[in-house]
């Protein structure tokens, strides 16, 4: 046992010693990870590295560790502070006229645009904001200037919903710069311009002669380019259950890719490999610049650039060592790119290969065994192709286990998302992706002198385009390809909080289906409810819509695109809004069984509920106002009845108390009419609610909660949740049969006890 472990250690030295930068970067990496909670435990952890590698690899490399590891904790607790100071002192400041250079192009939104900048004024000049602004959006490099106010970077406000503050604070963020309502000024320098028109020119000419909003199109801009489809939500599914969902993002593979690209033609013109690497590594640089410099695409281009550089420097090349350099001074950099999910994915994928590569060539070299008792000179040419064929695979086939087997740990943690068919996924796809980038950048090469050629050489890449997404479609449907980990959750009822008066909730049973009750908006269901339910393990198979409004019908196509719905209950059978008539006409023929509310007086819901049909709108009027035509619910749950009146107003309530049905409700989820009032007092006598969970935006002026609304229910001895400050409500029963409510954002509790 004893001499196991002394040779378990010098093991363990001989590999620092071969990768001494890889372990320097680990030493970094865990101390800062550790000094984020706790900043003596992160120094003492590097303490004590550093002393263990003095014993196992001498007093030098354990120098090396604690005054490296020392280094990046110092660099990112000061980087730190100065951003909690920034932080604090712009929220505190008065609203003024601010100056910034946009980082990236400005992503528009109607008439208004949002984009990371630099403050180039005031007392806080190199703080990096989030700034928010109206009229043409500006390209990366422009300077922007605007009065407005600063406010606090937008927390979720759901469970589960995305993090979209950690995200912002992970780039460096430290605030929300809100220009005025009047368009500010953008100065576009004669460099930005440029680099704008030349992103512009190379994004048109790779899907030049091709539809814009085509298939083939939107897969070969999100390839090559790495721009994200905004309405292909079962492309993007597609894509993700194959486990390749990677080649929609600019990252290592692409650099890989080009770089093998570029190798291959400079080797064509017979240049030796010293300056074959000078002029390969700009075209990298220019590539990951050309496709906006997103940060895995930096990091790769810098992981080639140290990883190649040792050809030029005459040393061997060390992936570990190139990996490790480039991780070593990302930490020093920003010690918090270390949280951020897509980096550790990034390192951890490239350090599973460069550990594990050879094993996993090992694994599949029976594929490549050349033929028994034949010389490797004597064989045919055909044998000689059909033995590097077979030997690409093994190699294809061992890096894809490696990859996956590091990768798979991430992807659980942070997407609960297991797919072993990507590894036989990413044999047949990585090569279409090779075919596909390669003539692409061989169109961008002829339109500027040769436009028909390079329109002639893009439908033929839309044909390889097409061959990815079948390839990728056909993986994604193999039974046990794919995994979603759910997480353990008891029965519950979500009510969202979302902007603009959109409207969604979700009745889960647990381990036994789930229901949407309203999907909110297009924007909102695609960035709020889809994540939050994702992140939760909740994946719906029924859809209830309350009425024909766009705030409510989730943008139709994405919502079946993204879950498993198998029938939807619509509330009137005509309405005029188009998102609505998707529901009606697109779904049968995506397999959704529609059913109308008028026949039935209620349907059957997880965990034994029941949803009673209290109200159908008219459904003749399709002209009518949509919050004229709601369709009333009452989910009966364990005992405890929940009444969603949805955007409904007076005339509605009026039409169900002179039914003289029973009414009565232990909770009102209510939204607003945009028009008339809601909730009056023979409604509210009628139903006898102890609890309203009432929806608030600040905008439109028709959706905000007014205050004397709310102190008017409270005075009837009527408890109210407003979800302007309690954000999203999650509704569960405990085991003593007692109703809990629970919100988001102010950690709010409130327990009815049976009557």
């Amino acid at each position: 046992m004893f001499k196991l472990r002394l040779g378990k250690c010098a093991c363990f030295a001989a590999f620092c010693r071969r990768h001494p930068l890889f372990a320097l970067s680990i030493v970094a990496s865990v101390g800062v990870g550790v000094a984020d909670q706790w900043l003596a435990a992160g120094l003492g952890l590097v303490l004590g590295f550093g002393l263990l590698g003095g014993c196992l690899s001498g007093w030098r490399t354990g120098l090396a560790w604690i005054c490296g590891g020392a280094l990046a904790v110092g660099a990112f607790t000061w980087r730190l502070e100065t951003r909690k100071t920034n932080e604090r002192q712009l929220l505190e400041s008065a609203g003024a006229e601010m100056q910034g250079r946009v980082l990236k192009d400005a992503r528009p939104y109607g008439k208004s645009w949002s984009v990371p900048a630099v403050l180039l004024s005031g007392s806080h000049a190199g703080a990096k904001v989030w700034w928010e602004g109206r009229g043409v959006a500006p390209v990366a490099g422009s300077v922007v200037k605007a009065s407005g106010t600063f406010g606090p970077l937008p927390p979720p406000r759901n469970p589960g919903e995305f993090d979209r503050s950690a995200w912002l604070r992970g780039l460096g963020v430290v605030a929300v710069f809100h220009a005025g309502w009047v368009n500010g000024e953008t100065v576009t320098g004669d460099w930005a311009a440029f680099a704008a028109k030349f992103r512009r020119g190379f994004r048109s000419a790779v899907t030049a002669g091709l539809a814009e909003d085509s298939q083939a199109a939107i897969v070969i801009r999100a390839v090559v380019i790495g721009e994200t489809p905004s309405d292909a939500q079962e492309l993007i599914a597609a894509f993700r259950d194959s486990g390749t969902l990677h080649a929609f993002s600019v990252s290592g593979l692409h650099v890989t890719l080009v770089g093998s690209i570029a190798w291959f033609v400079l080797s064509l013109t017979g240049m030796p490999r010293r300056q074959a690497v000078l002029v390969l590594l700009p075209m990298i640089f220019g590539y990951t610049w050309l496709t906006g410099n997103s940060p895995p695409a930096e990091r790769s281009a810098w992981m080639a650039a140290v990883f190649l550089g040792a050809f030029v420097s005459r040393r061997r090349p060390d992936l570990l060592n190139a990996l490790g350099a480039v991780l070593f001074v990302a930490v020093l950099w920003d010690g918090s790119l270390i949280f951020q999910p897509g980096v550790q994915l990034s390192y951890g994928v490239v350090a599973a290969i460069a550990i594990g590569g050879d094993w996993g060539t090992r694994l599949f070299s029976w594929i490549a065994k050349p033929p028994m008792y034949v010389p490797p000179l004597l064989l045919s040419r055909w044998q000689r192709s059909w033995l590097w064929l077979r030997m690409k695979l093994a190699q294809c086939l061992g890096i894809s286990v490696v990859a996956g087997i590091g990768s798979t740990p991430l992807t659980l943690y942070h997407f609960g998302l297991f797919t072993p068919v990507s590894v036989v996924a990413g044999v047949f796809f990585t090569p279409l992706v090779f075919v596909l980038l390669s003539v692409a950048l061989l169109s961008a090469s002829l339109y500027p002198v040769l436009p028909p050629a390079a329109r002639w050489v893009n439908r033929m890449n839309g044909y390889v385009a097409d061959a990815c997404v079948l390839t990728v479609q056909k993986f994604a449907e193999i039974p046990g390809g794919h995994f979603l980990w759910r997480k353990s959750r008891p029965p519950c009822l979500l009510v969202y909080d979302l902007d603009r008066g959109a409207g969604a909730a979700c009745f889960s049973g647990g381990e036994r289906g789930a229901v949407l009750l309203d999907c909110a908006d297009r924007t909102s269901f695609k960035y709020h409810v889809a994540p939050s339910l994702q992140r939760l393990g909740i994946y719906p198979d029924s859809v209830v819509l309350s009425h024909a409004d766009g705030g409510h019908l989730g943008g139709g196509a994405a919502v079946w695109a993204t879950f498993p719905i198998r029938q939807v209950l619509l509330p009137v059978e005509r309405a005029r809004s188009r998102v609505y008539q998707a529901w009606i006409k697109e779904a049968p023929h995506a397999g959704i069984q529609t059913l109308q509310a008028a026949d039935f007086g209620e349907l059957p819901m997880p965990d034994g509920a029941r949803l009673e049909v209290l109200h159908v709108p008219d459904g003749s009027n399709k002209n009518a106002n949509a919050d004229d035509r709601v369709a009333i619910f009452r989910l009966h749950w364990r005992g405890w009845k929940m009444l969603f009146t949805s955007d409904a107003g007076i005339d509605t309530e009026t039409q169900l108390l002179a039914a003289h049905k029973d009414l009565t409700a232990d909770v009102i989820i209510a939204g607003h009419h945009r028009h008339d009032p809601s909730l009056g007092d023979a409604f509210l006598d009628a139903v006898n609610p102890r609890i309203i969970i009432a929806s608030h935006a600040d905008s439109p002026v028709s959706e905000k909660l007014k205050p004397e609304t709310v102190d008017y229910w409270r005075s009837c001895g009527i408890h109210v949740i407003h979800q302007g400050e309690s954000g999203g409500v999650s509704i569960v029963v405990d085991e003593a049969g007692n109703l809990k409510l629970e919100g988001f954002v102010d950690h709010s509790v409130k327990v009815l006890n049976r009557r």
